[in-house]
């Protein structure tokens, strides 16, 4: 029976690169795959490791990061659920992966995967828009550091957050309406993944809740509480405190 694999019963085959597939089709791959799952804090990649699994996050949040030969580190991107990440058709993997939270996988033998993609071209393409929304996520973020302010880099990052765990409707219809956002990552860590200071992260939270625009309810969470306010200053930088 098809029903026996666990991707007949999965909580992102709907919006995952795998909705495309036929039940025949899914069986297949779904006999290639291992459900794995990490402890926060655990590295899943070590940069420059052989790259030997591709994988579709079921839950939880990844940090990938990329370290220079003299330690310097940056954090270059995150992969939370319905994301993949893994080297496809490289010897090698760029990027260290890190469990921000605990995390389950749907892993796969990255050659039998690279040979299942060879005979499925609506899975190939689903990678292709996968990979074409990161590239242009890459340039949003190239703008972002290089040519924003603090306090737009700050707003940018809130906004960024709550897209990766919005509503299908990105909207705010009721200006009383508020969202609450999980944040898995430290002020260290979004210092670091904004290139700026703890302190300059810490004064334009502080800034944003001073205006009522976020609030802080407790440890990594976030309400925001003026949605259009957010977008505004993710566009115009009303700060005029360093970037740095």
């Amino acid at each position: 029976m098809l029903s026996k694999f666990p991707c007949f019963h999965c909580q992102v085959r709907k919006a995952g690169i795998c909705r495309t597939l036929s039940d025949e089709h899914l069986s297949q791959l779904a006999s290639t795959m291992v459900q794995r799952h990490f402890a926060a804090g655990s590295e899943i990649i070590h940069q420059e490791e052989a790259s030997r699994v591709f994988a579709i996050v079921l839950s939880g949040t990844i940090k990938l990061s990329r370290v220079l030969h003299d330690g310097r580190q940056q954090i270059v991107g995150m992969a939370s659920t319905q994301d993949t990440f893994g080297e496809l058709f490289s010897k090698v993997s760029h990027d260290s992966a890190e469990c921000v939270t605990d995390v389950t996988l749907c892993c796969f033998p990255r050659k039998r995967f690279e040979a299942f993609l060879n005979s499925h071209p609506e899975l190939q393409h689903q990678l292709l828009l996968r990979a074409m929304d990161e590239l242009d996520q890459a340039r949003q973020w190239m703008l972002a550091l290089g040519q924003k302010g603090a306090e737009e880099k700050v707003a940018t990052f809130l906004l960024w957050l709550w897209e990766k765990q919005s509503h299908p409707a990105k909207t705010q219809s009721d200006p009383d309406e508020i969202f609450l956002v999980e944040c898995p990552f430290t002020r260290g860590e979004i210092a670091e993944f904004l290139g700026m200071t703890l302190e300059t992260v810490s004064r334009q939270f502080s800034k944003l809740r001073m205006a009522d625009v976020i609030r802080l309810p407790r440890t990594k969470q976030i309400e925001i509480t003026d949605l259009h306010a957010l977008r505004q200053l993710a566009e115009q930088d009303r700060s005029s405190t360093s970037s740095r």
